[in-house]
């Protein structure tokens, strides 16, 4: 800065409120600002971030904590929320736990001591009080996809909605028997997608495990061996059903003989599948837009209390069905 004094013949100080933007900024003339910016831009200044943050107590960086990035979905989302938080001025950190609580637990008790602004956490743990135990309670959370109970500030789908929707195209093709691999029981959004479908299908055979590929895998491998014939398999989210999918032995079983596939999200691909595919889909601009609606407010002084908000879904499909009515 004393740099760029010296070339605009102004003072250190009046470089700094330049430099500084915002109010302070507006207090120096025009003329002078542009000299001084054009003067920062030749000369390659660039600021000290974290002594910027020191001062102000601001980062202007928020932390996406997602459980799988490699779940397609949540790649999706992570994606969508980062735009919509650079139009804000904020940038992205964003984390994964690998579905792993050891894992979560680590990022939960690392990330304050980062600086982060805010917190965006799509949750492995069970319970607010959790959350706590982790968190400095004046750091700004919205959790996301799974809501914890007592924790206002969430954003999730409606998740009788979707689970509806799914069940709904699946019926339309004839579907009365299940078969099903599920998420953790704790976590609320595989536990309301199982319950409706427990309530509109005869459910043959279930498998839980983490919402990972592998478990999806798993679960057909169970299936197979113990002879289970479903009208569908479905998986409570993407991963899974795209395990089942890994495992499944076309040749063996015989195109004429395949059950359909019911899935929560856009499967890749599926216009290549031999069988009938449902899906339930989630409004993934909508949530990220809700995202980012809910944190704003909690970034300011005084805040007011946060209110829950729930997104509706944006649709099924079942392609066999579109396929048969032309629709």
């Amino acid at each position: 800065m004393s740099d760029i004094a010296r070339e605009t013949s102004t003072s250190v100080s009046t470089v700094s409120r330049v430099l500084a933007g915002g109010a302070v900024s507006k207090r120096i003339s025009k003329e002078t600002r542009e000299k001084v910016h054009e003067a920062a831009k030749r000369l390659g200044y660039r600021p000290n971030l974290l002594a910027r943050s020191l001062r102000t107590r601001r980062s202007n960086t928020v932390a996406l904590l997602v459980s799988d990035i490699a779940n397609p979905w949540f790649g999706q989302l992570a994606s969508t929320i980062e735009k919509n938080l650079h139009d804000k001025g904020y940038s992205l950190f964003l984390c994964n736990s690998a579905e792993d609580l050891k894992r979560e637990s680590e990022y939960l008790h690392l990330l304050p001591q980062k600086g982060i602004d805010a917190l965006i956490l799509v949750p492995l743990l069970k319970s607010k009080k959790v959350l706590q135990q982790h968190l400095p309670p004046t750091l700004p959370v919205v959790v996301v996809d799974r809501p914890v109970q007592g924790v206002n500030s969430s954003v999730s789908s409606d998740q009788d909605m979707l689970a509806n929707q799914l069940a709904d195209s699946l019926a339309k093709i004839g579907v009365k028997k299940i078969a099903m691999a599920n998420g953790p029981a704790h976590v609320s959004s595989h536990r309301r997608r199982a319950e409706i479908l427990t309530q509109r299908f005869e459910v043959l055979a279930a498998f839980e495990g983490p919402s990972k590929r592998e478990t999806g895998q798993a679960a057909m491998k169970e299936f197979v061996a113990k002879g289970i014939k479903p009208d569908a398999f479905v998986g409570t989210n993407l991963f899974l059903t795209i395990g089942m999918l890994d495992e499944l032995n076309i040749p063996a079983i015989g195109q004429q003989m395949l059950p359909a596939f019911g899935c929560f999200d856009q499967l890749p691909f599926h216009d290549l599948l031999p069988m009938p595919v449902a899906c339930a889909i989630q409004d993934i601009a909508g949530l990220a837009d809700a995202v980012v609606r809910e944190l704003m407010p909690l970034l300011q002084p005084n805040a007011p209390e946060p209110v829950p908000m729930v997104v509706p879904t944006l649709m099924s499909y079942n392609r066999a069905y579109l396929a048969k009515t032309g629709g």
